[in-house]
């Protein structure tokens, strides 16, 4: 896990010293090591940086400080967070046979990738997975990417083809932004990495109305920052270079797709059940690959509990201590509504790991809100995100550098109780009536939702014009009128918003909404020198669960129903069954309210997004404590405006 920079410019010159501010600030991602390289006309060299290795400044390599006048079309930038061989030979950038690399990510498979490639007569220097990358690429060309299990996001330099090949894991767990402008593409693993370089903040409105009215934020390749880009999951872009390097070709182009039809093959629920468990399990066992210690989180949810479940089962296979197996959950002494304790507490005494339980404190939003707000680069829908934000500040104190986490396990199985207003509506559009009532009653039954409810998201769900009149209703009023004029009726966000099929809807949350989540996770994690791994986005998992079909997903009124069988008889009932779902919740409406007067006092005085804003009502609400969503997005996009320090 690292964070990556780079720049290629065919028009002038790499400036060497913003590349190196540019990999500087994003020392968070990688403490442990620093390097750069440069490729020109007459020349190529690698450099060590301030915080490189003892070993790599004294291997003859030059300081990137002494070649900052140097001339280079190309440049890259490296920060390592040494995960896998820890030792110097994993230092990046690397290269073998005119190949240069600079890489964020773990490809898990790379043992078995390594030993596939010794027996087409490579030979290794290294124990890490960035030479099997380099190898991968020089053996199968570009679709490498279609042989790696993993998260990734690399560039590649080939200097004989004078190409630079750049590539976004399947379902973008690492990120990847670039600015492309007049004969120069820059790229880096954090948003604020560009703005460092010279890019110039500003503000995409169509973005910010997609947040502010209707909450979707992350759908699409456009970031809140006019002209940065982000790569999407399973793209790759490839960059040839001509001869007199007048232009160069951009072509980005999707390496990998996912099938949504059934699988005809299917065996019995039961069958079916255990061939998804045994995935998770195998996804499982590939994310406990590492040289470092590796913790878990425990929301006391079914997802993170199955997770620490199946952990705890293999690594008493091998007779390891399991009161060593660290997991973090996040709770409260005031406020039980949000508190998971209980839940959490099962899991603990059933697995025998050690839990450490982090209690996120409402004054230290004060201390960390703004930190937290930059190191997200773009606004967060809520603050349920600062219960991740300390629960990572806790792993780092207690020495993890690797945290498994379960985002992805209600996208892949519908999880979320919104899937069963299209349940319904698929039973009554095939005049199955009786089906569609005893599911209605079932759902009620196993969920959170009653009667009123559930009728509720059928009709929200199902009907775009009620959705967006609702959304109308409850947010116009404190949107500026012109931001709402220019992006309302033309129909942004549409295809989030409404779905044919089921499946429509499952392919949407698992290639657009799960973005915003696996944003978060990142940053949060890497802001503490954590690498996150998430079990339920192995892409071999994902696959076979959006195989099935929905009556094994969604089963007798329960949710994720093929991962509560297989849990069954391995986790406890209370868990495995359990009706709610909170997942690091905070308790955001009372904290808001007791942060209310310090929230206004500072924003509210010289207030840069006011152009977006009706004030006269966003004061009003915060006067009287009302409508927590809408001052919580006030409160973001101004922080936000404010931290990358925005002219408008």
């Amino acid at each position: 896990m690292c964070g990556i920079a780079g720049v290629l410019n065919i028009r002038g010159n790499v400036n060497v010293k913003k590349l190196e501010s540019m990999t500087s600030i994003i020392r968070h991602r990688g403490p442990d090591d620093e390097g750069f390289y440069f490729y020109g006309d007459k020349s190529e060299e690698f450099a060590y940086g301030k915080d490189s290795r003892e070993e790599i400044k004294n291997s003859g390599m030059k300081s990137v400080s002494d070649i900052y006048n140097n001339y280079y079309f190309l440049g890259f930038g490296h920060r390592r967070l040494s995960i896998i061989d820890v030792s110097a030979k994993g230092h990046q950038p690397m290269e073998f046979r005119d190949i240069v690399i600079t890489y964020n990510g773990e490809i898990y498979n790379y043992l078995e990738l390594k030993n596939e490639l010794e027996n087409a007569g490579y030979e290794f220097e290294t124990d890490g997975d960035a030479e099997v990358l380099i190898k991968s690429y020089l053996h199968w060309g570009e679709d490498c990417v279609n042989h790696f299990n993993g998260m990734w996001a690399f560039a590649i330099w080939d200097k004989n083809k004078q190409k630079l090949f750049c590539s976004r894991d399947r379902f973008g767990v690492k990120p990847f932004y670039y600015y492309l402008e007049d004969g120069e593409f820059r790229f880096c693993s954090e948003i604020k990495q560009l703005i460092e370089y010279g890019v110039e903040p500003k503000i995409n409105e169509k973005v910010l109305f997609a947040f502010l009215f209707f909450a979707i934020h992350d759908y699409s390749e456009e970031t809140f920052f006019k002209g940065i880009y982000a790569l999407r999951g399973g793209e790759s872009i490839s960059i040839e270079l001509p001869s007199d390097r007048m232009s160069f070709s951009f072509n980005k182009y999707k390496y990998w797709e996912m099938n949504f039809e059934c699988d005809g093959n299917r065996g019995s629920f039961i069958d079916e059940s255990k061939k998804v468990g045994d995935l998770l399990d195998s996804s499982i066992r590939l994310r406990l690959r590492s040289d470092v210690e590796v913790g878990s989180c425990l929301s006391g949810g079914l997802d993170s509990s199955s997770i620490v479940t199946l952990v705890c089962n293999q690594l008493a296979e091998q007779n390891y201590d399991l009161s060593n197996f660290k997991t973090f959950t996040s709770c409260y002494d005031d406020s039980e509504e949000v508190d998971e304790r209980y839940f959490s507490d099962i899991i603990v005494d059933s697995s025998k790991c050690s839990n450490i339980k982090v209690k996120p404190d409402i004054d230290k939003i004060k201390y960390d809100m703004e930190a937290l707000v930059w190191h997200q680069d773009e606004p967060f829908g809520s603050l349920s995100i600062f219960a991740s934000w300390c629960v990572m500040e806790s792993a780092k104190d207690n020495g993890i550098k690797v945290l498994l986490d379960g985002q992805g396990g209600d996208e892949t199985l519908l999880g979320y109780e919104r899937f069963f207003a299209f349940v319904l509506k698929e039973k009554l559009k095939g005049f199955n009536i009786l089906e569609a009532i005893r599911d209605y009653k079932k759902f009620c039954n196993n969920s959170t939702l009653n009667n009123k409810m559930l009728f509720a998201y059928f009709l929200y769900f199902n009907n775009l014009s009620i959705r967006k009149l609702r959304l109308k209703y409850r947010f116009s009023k404190y949107i500026a009128p012109d931001l709402i004029s220019g992006f309302f009726n033309k129909n942004i966000v549409d295809d989030i918003l409404v779905h044919n099929t089921l499946e429509e809807l499952q392919e949407n949350e698992l290639l657009m909404n799960i973005s915003h989540l696996l944003r978060y996770e990142d940053r949060n994690s890497m802001a503490h020198s954590i690498e996150a791994r998430v079990p339920f986005m192995d892409y071999r998992f994902v696959q076979k669960a959006v195989s099935l079909p929905t009556n094994y997903k969604i089963r007798d009124g329960w949710t994720k129903a093929v991962l509560r069988k297989y849990m069954e008889d391995k986790m406890p009932v209370e868990v495995t069954y359990r009706k709610d779902k909170l997942g690091f919740p905070v308790p955001q409406e009372k904290w808001l309210n007791k942060l209310n007067d310090y929230f206004a006092e500072k924003l509210l005085v010289d207030t840069r997004s006011a152009k977006y804003f009706n004030m006269e009502k966003i004061r009003q609400i915060f006067k009287n404590k009302t409508d927590t969503e809408m001052r919580f997005r006030f409160i973001m996009v101004e922080l936000w405006m404010r931290v990358y320090n925005f002219k408008e």
